[in-house]
């Protein structure tokens, strides 16, 4: 067995495990896995989160929810809710986080403040790539970089402002020649 398995030693007859995520598709995939490790009350949120907020709204959600496209992450306010869901005071405010603090939302990867706005991003170092939560400060400070070590790598995306997202990394292979992007070919999407 291994030892760094966070599931070790958790009694699989009797622990009741609730698995969620935005569409549902991660989490069918992830319990079939842990039944056929011997997890026997496993149950997962139908349809996903997505599915949650159409059918109850968003009062009382914190945070964005992560998608797997140039997006990165929509606000709750995207799944609109069906009739007589209920729905936060203010659904279109993804700034809106209740009576939580940002800290327990997320902190910056880079100098662990706390992250006011959920966002994330992608290091501007094309061979990084990671995806991570970064504060203002340092997106500027690290120009996009998810570290100091990659601020100096040799091919480096430029900085995006705001909440602009790179587009696919194969676009980027005019780095690799070391010539510079002409704005018809690299642009971000906002």
């Amino acid at each position: 067995m291994d030892s760094s398995d966070p599931l070790n030693g958790i009694d699989k007859e009797n622990t009741d495990i609730l698995m969620y995520c935005t569409g549902g598709i991660r989490c069918d995939v992830y319990s079939t896995i842990l039944r056929n490790k011997g997890f026997e009350n496993l149950y997962t949120l139908k349809g996903g989160v997505s599915n949650y907020l159409k059918n109850e709204g968003s009062a009382g959600w914190v945070g964005n929810l992560f998608v797997f496209d140039g997006r990165l992450s929509l606000p709750p306010a995207t799944y609109k809710p069906v009739a007589g869901a209920a729905v936060a005071a203010d659904d279109n405010d993804d700034d809106d986080k209740g009576s939580r603090s940002s800290s327990e939302l997320g902190r910056c990867y880079a100098c662990g403040s706390d992250v006011v706005e959920l966002r994330h991003r992608n290091c501007a170092n094309i061979d990084c790539n990671k995806l991570y939560l970064c504060c203002g400060w340092c997106v500027e400070e690290l120009r996009g970089c998810c570290c100091g070590g990659c601020t100096t790598a040799p091919r480096l995306r430029p900085l995006l402002p705001a909440h602009q997202r790179y587009q696919k990394w194969h676009l980027y292979r005019h780095l690799d020649q070391g010539t510079p992007s002409s704005s018809s070919s690299v642009q971000a999407h906002a």
